[in-house]
């Protein structure tokens, strides 16, 4: 699902809170293939909640990728998440697809609490019943047009071209559906837990069923260690990482990692409720971890005895071909839940279509 294209991305450009990752991707047969990967991090002030705070930072960062990943082409497929970003399923009564967008266009006004000229709007029709008349399930996506502009600003900046604006949880499910066409039958909660942000998507059928961002992330962690040990955050986040930092242990850190575990489990759960709120008798029958906090050691396992269902990392190279001499594959996997939203977008350029 896109805000905007305007014609065929060739690159996925995830411009994170903590890092900039870049990821290409090729047809191979009836498959894909990896044919580039990069990642350049952030300092902790550049990017917010999900807004740009140090534009000419974020700007030398998505230059350096590009540099670093070796990619020549100039079009980029990027995404949003955050507080200005609103995902809601709503229900209309059955339309032919040429009345649909006028009808999008009323009821959003009933669901967005900002002026319909300052967001740009898309949407995606997950359900409907059967027959003549009756209703249909549509998903409505409304981003702040400020947050789109300011995002592909920093991107033209540098010299690329964004020719696809998505979301950070539909390239979520992007990924997913292809690494685990299996589990196309479970409703399945896909939760990427950024520096700053959690993405959370509940997908099921090939569809988004309910999508929510929360501000929680890597960085909670990272600010329990610093007070806690009264370390600088810099020395806290690289201790969080499993670097080795001068009189830290990782005993010290336990305490913080599960205080800050057990708020997060309280986060997550405050969205399942939600979830539940709005979905009749669904029933999540898995999660599937992404981004920085998924690299923590032992968070799926915690999160999994905090409700009893099965909690994978996600493997966003699962069912992506790649040359082993060119991207040893041990690097590949451990790198891979902090590129799952990279990946997802890196698929749209196969698929792209105007919005």
């Amino acid at each position: 699902m896109g805000l905007f294209s305007r014609k065929r991305a060739v690159f996925g450009l995830d411009v994170g809170s903590s890092a900039i990752k870049l990821v290409r991707l090729g047809k191979n047969g009836k498959g894909y293939a990896l044919e580039a990967f990069a990642m350049v991090d952030l300092p902790p002030d550049a990017i917010g909640e999900g807004m740009i705070k140090d534009p000419p930072v974020v700007v030398d960062a998505i230059k350096e990728v590009v540099d670093k990943a070796g990619v020549k082409s100039r079009e980029a497929v990027i995404s949003v998440s955050g507080r200005e970003l609103i995902m809601k399923k709503i229900q209309l009564p059955k339309v032919n697809p040429k009345e649909l967008g006028d009808a999008i266009l009323l009821e959003a006004e009933h669901h967005i609490n900002l002026p319909i000229e300052e967001v740009y709007l898309d949407h995606q029709v997950v359900g409907q019943s059967p027959g003549q008349g009756g209703t249909m399930d549509v998903m409505l996506v409304a981003v702040k047009k400020t947050k789109i502009n300011e995002y592909v600003a920093v991107v033209e900046e540098a010299g690329l071209s964004p020719v696809v604006v998505d979301v950070d949880a539909f390239a979520l499910q992007n990924q997913f559906e292809v690494n685990n066409p299996e589990m196309a039958a479970e409703a399945v909660a896909l939760i990427d837990i950024g520096a700053s942000i959690m993405k959370t998507n509940v997908v099921r059928g090939g569809f988004s069923i309910f999508a929510r961002d929360i501000a929680f992330g890597g960085n909670n962690y990272t600010r329990a260690i610093s007070q806690r040990l009264n370390i600088p955050f810099e020395k806290a986040e690289a201790a969080k990482r499993g670097e080795e930092v001068q009189g830290v242990h990782w005993d010290n850190l336990v305490p913080s990692l599960e205080a800050v575990s057990r708020e997060l489990s309280l986060e997550i759960q405050r969205t399942f409720d939600y979830f539940a709120s709005t979905a009749e008798s669904e029933r999540i029958s898995r999660i599937m971890l992404s981004g920085g906090c998924a690299k923590l050691p032992g968070i799926d396992e915690f999160l999994s005895s905090s409700w009893g269902i099965p909690v994978e990392v996600a493997k966003p190279f699962q069912n992506i071909q790649f040359d082993p001499n060119r991207f040893p594959a041990d690097d590949l996997y451990a790198t891979g839940p902090l590129l799952a939203v990279a990946v997802g977008l890196g698929f749209r350029q196969e698929d792209d279509k105007p919005a």
